[in-house]
């Protein structure tokens, strides 16, 4: 293999991709980006046997073939380079040069044969979608996913077709977050997505415009447009029944601006402990008062005027759920609706569109 390329195209290449190699694999292949260069075009493909991307690039192929090279340490090299032309020339012995100016690097490569097997997904049905709207319903609902590895059926978010519109749901068991949104295609009925793989989805959706490709197999999710190829392995499990945590419409319900309560909450925040983010919350007309106790460095007290006419109410909420939960609101007033004690508070943004989250309450 003998190619030249632009060092910021094969820069930008190895950011996307480098991330997604396994680093910790007893399968030390993984922790390698496999180059296949041929008819002017090169493949960079990265996955950790869960993930799986291709990227595809124009460059000058003087020589074609495939070899894996070390990806982390080879990001390092390009990182460092100045902008221009970079050239990678293979050798039979399976080491790459790396040449670039002055500077010349040699790093020793695997044998492409032994990487894992790409499947470009050609025979999966998919639909056309924008980017920008997928990365709208995965933004409003990945922060809610849990974090905890064990809880595997909790740890991504949900797809299922909802009438004429695609639902996406995610939850911790502590709050939840919901969108609706009419995508111009159909999904499975129900299908799981990893918080991981949808992670790294999100970070190539960023920098796409347009429409791309989405479909669904039976152990696969995958992604394609003009230069890329993304395949998320599905968690085989069952999501439990969202619908039973999600209250009616209440009357008690608060109106507020949106910033102004996340710089409330913000201040209050720094007196909880790392053991307890909790807060107490407390209600009345025209205003919402908000205290928190550390028990070692002292308390805080804020208080914010809101639209609310009703019956006093109060709880004791985690604030940093709280917090992310109005961060992943796009309008300048929020409202909060509240039910019975001990229900979840209900955050919609103001006016209502087609999402909302709800966070529970903590036991005292």
């Amino acid at each position: 293999m003998f190619i030249e390329i632009e060092r910021d195209l094969l820069h930008d290449g190895l950011s996307k991709s480098v991330p997604i190699t396994e680093k910790k694999s007893t399968l030390p292949i993984l922790s390698h980006v496999l180059f296949n260069a041929h008819d002017s075009t090169l493949q960079l493909t990265a996955t950790d046997l869960s993930v799986g991307l291709r990227l595809i690039y124009d460059c000058n192929v003087n020589e074609s073939g495939m070899l894996a090279i070390p990806g982390k340490k080879l990001s390092e090299i390009i990182r460092e380079l100045p902008p221009g032309r970079v050239s990678m020339q293979s050798s039979d012995t399976g080491r790459i040069k790396i040449l670039s100016g002055n500077s010349q690097f040699e790093l020793a490569g695997m044998d492409a044969s032994d990487y894992p097997a790409f499947s470009g997904m050609e025979a999966v049905e998919t639909g056309s979608i924008q980017a920008e709207k997928l990365l709208y319903m995965i933004d409003k609902t990945l922060f809610a996913s849990s974090n905890d590895e064990s809880r595997f059926n909790l740890n991504g978010v949900l797809f299922e077709q909802n009438e004429q519109v695609i639902r996406l749901v995610a939850t911790d068991g502590h709050r939840l977050a919901l969108i609706d949104e009419d995508l111009g295609m159909s999904v499975p009925s129900r299908v799981l997505a990893p918080k991981r793989g949808l992670l790294e989805l999100r970070r190539m959706l960023e920098s796409v415009e347009g429409p791309i490709e989405l479909g669904f197999e039976q152990k696969n999710m995958c992604i394609k447009s003009e230069r890329f190829v993304m395949t998320i392995r599905l968690i085989d499990g069952d999501y439990p029944d969202y619908r039973k945590v999600i209250p009616e419409a209440s009357e008690k319900k608060l109106k507020s601006d949106r910033i102004k309560l996340l710089q409330t909450l913000r201040r209050v925040a720094i007196l909880t402990s790392e053991r307890n983010k909790g807060v107490d919350v407390i209600i009345n007309s025209g205003k919402i008062e908000i205290t928190a106790v550390h028990p070692d460095l002292g308390a805080a007290r804020d208080e914010l005027e809101v639209e609310y006419e009703g019956d006093p109410f109060a709880l004791l909420i985690n604030v940093g759920y709280f917090i992310e939960s109005l961060s992943a609101v796009d309008t300048d007033n929020i409202s909060l609706e509240f039910h019975r004690e001990g229900a979840p508070v209900v955050i919609k943004p103001e006016p209502e569109k087609t999402y909302f989250n709800l966070v529970m309450p903590m036991r005292r």
